[in-house]
């Protein structure tokens, strides 16, 4: 799992980053030993760095190793050595019980430590070597035999149908037997990998072949802070820097060693530079008893033996016959064990790895019949007469092995011109193909597929996979820059192969170009408006001449609320206007209502001498200084001081308004305010609105003292409408002297149109009638 640590052997440490392995040498201190005292350097059971021991009384020196006393370690493959008070003794290796059935001896092979069974039958002689009844021996990673009572039988490892992914390739791999399905490998700094091989690119990056894919783990460097008098420095294979005291520091092979440093010299020499000065001490292993189900050994390179579990096993399917449905047996089989399976097949588990053997028959002589023997593998070579077609024959005279005719070939025992359907040439055998396959070419190889099978490089497959179109029946190769196609030419890319390239309209391209987009590493064209796009959208960057830029979109003008820049984009009016014709307030050519525009601003109110029409301020009729409208009677204040409203009610308007005149109509006057009102009732003209406000009545009636009356009272007449007082004289008169009158007061008499009295000059006649 991710994360995870371990160490494979005592001398290296491992951590897994994601499907990365990343392994580090141990790196030992100095322990600062006191040789002088009689301290050594011990290397403690399965460690890798020694440590300071006092030097135990009898160790021993075996083969320029020191072993402490009770230390016990294999010398050569079959003898085992212990060291018991400064004596060293060496004994053949102990050897596992062995139970040999009835008539079998015990027999030591050559090259091993401890006896198998074998027959009693005869011994065989293959290539100088004699091998006794019932023993086998290597011919190759793939092949052994075995002797059978004087008889050498050899047998070939047997393969298992190959059937891999569609993603998947058939290799053969070096020391395997069998040809194995593999992922698509990667090419790095020249060098191919197949999949799951790691490589180092350097000491701080370590790459996997996943797929095809070349994935990497770069090591981070913690933060680094030395203390006084350290330097820093990086140790060689050593990805990041460390503190380091540069006194005192040694050169040694050619490489510098730091104080303190300590390396090994061979498997059990330890070097350390101390002040300048490299010294080196051979360091002697400790005692290491090993567990139950644990053997010791001693691993290449390692100065001291180390435990290591004997438990390991090979899984194994039993009967996993080629496209069975019936649920096959898993067995887990101890590493080493051999077993029959069925009289004709031998299995060993070696390496964790099972290997069957199938036997290797030579064929009959010619004029004889192979016919197969219960029992065993090989047949008997009878003497018969084969069909004038064979050679030699085996099952029945039918049945050819080897054929008359020199130039036909030969397929399940019957000689032929040339191989049928389902069967591939190999030499002058017809050998039957893949299940598969419909036609190969070789066992590996097919040449068409059974359907729905698809042909792709020699192997069937349910679909063609990345790099591959389907062309029929098979899958033919992409052009090279594609991932993916539909076709064989470089128009036909479904992907790229190049992760820097982009596709549009099938064709991988460094970029999109004008008129397309870039989404996913797929071209799509900009919208038909646009002249360019993008660079991740279909949005406009650019615009055709005559047409503008607008939300990611070309347009022939720019929206309400939006004015066209010098560069063809539409910007965003001042937020008073509701259009303009730039950027600032003074721009507007429109306005949102209630306001209206006024000289390109746009106002909540149009100011003196203007007034709103459908967003536009207009000016007023000359007379007003506010108005309605553009009509002399649209005033809602005058412009003279001097000057009445006389209002005229507008349909539907709720303002006041009317036309300014010098002065007010008959029946209103000017009142402060500056608007002319309606005067009383009684009034013709008048100052006020009070009955006594009058200044000019109906022609039936008559003014007196500011009231409109139907006549004049006595003592007054009525001139041009208005009641002038009479003379004193006169009751009633016409005119003001005292000959106008026309009656007189009581004890006045009239004459000739004036008042007499009996007073006399200078005197007058009082009510009462005295004078």
């Amino acid at each position: 799992q991710d994360a995870t640590t371990w160490k494979p052997d005592s001398c290296q440490n491992c951590r897994c980053h994601g499907n990365i392995v990343i392994c580090k040498p141990a790196v030992c201190r100095n322990p600062r030993c006191a040789f002088e005292k009689g301290e050594v350097l011990q290397i403690a059971a399965n460690q890798c760095c020694p440590e300071c021991v006092l030097r135990t009384p009898g160790s021993c020196r075996h083969e320029e190793k020191i072993y402490a006393h009770g230390t016990e370690w294999t010398s050569s493959p079959c003898s085992v050595c212990s060291c018991t008070h400064g004596q060293v003794r060496c004994s053949p290796q102990p050897c596992p019980p062995l139970s040999c059935g009835q008539q079998e001896l015990e027999f030591i092979p050559e090259g091993s430590c401890c006896p198998v069974c074998v027959g009693p039958g005869k011994p065989c002689s293959y290539e100088g070597h004699v091998f006794q009844d019932g023993e086998d021996w290597p011919l190759s990673r793939c092949a052994k035999c075995v002797c059978k009572n004087g008889v050498v039988q050899c047998f070939t490892a047997q393969c298992q149908p190959l059937f891999c992914n569609q993603d998947e390739t058939v290799v053969r791999v070096p020391g395997k037997c069998c040809p194995q399905c593999s992922s698509r490998s990667c090419s790095a700094s020249g060098q191919v990998y197949e999949h799951g091989e790691q490589w180092n690119e350097n000491a701080c990056t370590t790459c996997v072949c996943d797929e095809g894919e070349v994935r990497c783990h770069k090591q981070a460097c913690p933060p680094l802070r030395c203390e006084k008098g350290q330097s820093r420095a990086r140790r060689r294979g050593e990805c990041c820097e460390e503190c380091v005291s540069p006194a005192g520091s040694c050169s040694h092979d050619g490489i510098v060693r730091y104080q303190d440093e300590m390396w090994k010299g061979s498997a059990c020499e330890f070097c350390v530079c101390d002040r300048g000065q490299v010294t080196c001490q051979t360091g002697e292993c400790a005692r290491v008893e090993c567990t139950q189900g644990e053997e010791l050994i001693h691993l290449d390179g390692k100065c001291c033996p180390e435990c290591i579990s004997k438990n390991g096993y090979c899984v194994h399917e039993e009967n996993a016959g080629f496209m069975s449905s019936n649920a096959s047996k898993v067995k887990r089989i101890p590493e080493g064990e051999k077993w029959e399976d069925g009289p004709c097949k031998v299995c060993e588990c070696r390496g964790s790895q099972v290997t069957c053997y199938e036997p290797s028959c030579s064929p009959c002589p010619v004029a004889t019949l192979a016919q197969v023997v219960k029992g065993r593998c090989c047949p008997d070579c009878t003497s018969v007469h084969c069909h004038p077609d064979c050679l030699t024959c085996s099952r029945s005279p039918e049945h050819c092995d080897l054929c008359q005719d020199p130039t036909k070939l030969l397929q399940n025992g019957q000689c032929v011109h040339s191989c049928g359907l389902g069967f591939y040439q190999a030499g002058a055998l017809c050998l039957a193909c893949q299940p598969q396959c419909s036609t190969c070419t070789s066992a590996l190889e097919c040449a068409s597929c059974q359907p729905p099978l698809l042909m792709r490089r020699g192997q069937c497959a349910s679909s063609c996979g990345d790099g591959f179109f389907r062309d029929r029946h098979s899958c033919a190769v992409c052009h090279e820059s594609c991932a993916a196609c539909w076709g064989p030419t470089e128009k036909h890319c479904l992907a790229c192969r190049d992760p820097l390239h982009v596709l549009r309209e099938g064709v991988c391209e460094s970029s999109c170009g004008l008129g397309f987009y870039e989404r996913q590493g797929i071209c799509s064209p900009c919208d038909q408006s646009c002249k360019s796009c993008g660079p991740n959208s279909p949005r406009c960057l650019t615009c055709a001449e005559k047409t503008v830029l607008h939300d990611g979109k070309c347009i022939a003008e720019c929206p309400r609320g939006y004015y066209a820049e010098a560069t063809g984009r539409c910007k965003a009016c001042h937020n008073s206007c509701a259009s303009c014709s730039g950027p600032t307030g003074s721009q507007c050519t429109a306005c949102v209502q209630p306001w209206a525009l006024r000289q390109g601003h746009c106002l909540s109110s149009c100011g003196e001498g203007f007034y709103p029409d459908h967003g536009l301020c207009k000016g007023c009729h000359s007379s007003c200084l506010t108005c309605l409208g553009p009509e002399p009677a649209h005033c809602v204040q005058c412009k003279q001081p001097g000057e009445g409203l006389q209002v005229v009610q507008l349909p539907g308007a709720n303002i006041t308004s009317g036309e300014c005149l010098s002065q007010c109509r008959a029946q209103f006057y000017l009142e402060s305010t500056g608007v002319c009102e309606a005067c009383h009732q009684s009034c013709f003209r008048c100052a006020g609105k009070s009955p006594r406000n009058c200044t000019a009545c109906w022609p039936s009636q008559v003014l007196l003292d500011g009231q409109c009356l139907s006549r004049c009272p006595d003592s007054y007449f009525n001139q041009e409408g208005s009641c002038l007082e009479c003379h004193p004289t006169c009751r009633q008169c016409h005119g003001p002297s005292e000959s106008d009158c026309s009656s007189c007061h009581p004890h006045a008499t009239l004459a000739g149109g004036s008042c007499r009295t009996s007073c006399k000059e200078k005197q007058f006649l009082n009510l009462a009638g005295y004078c």
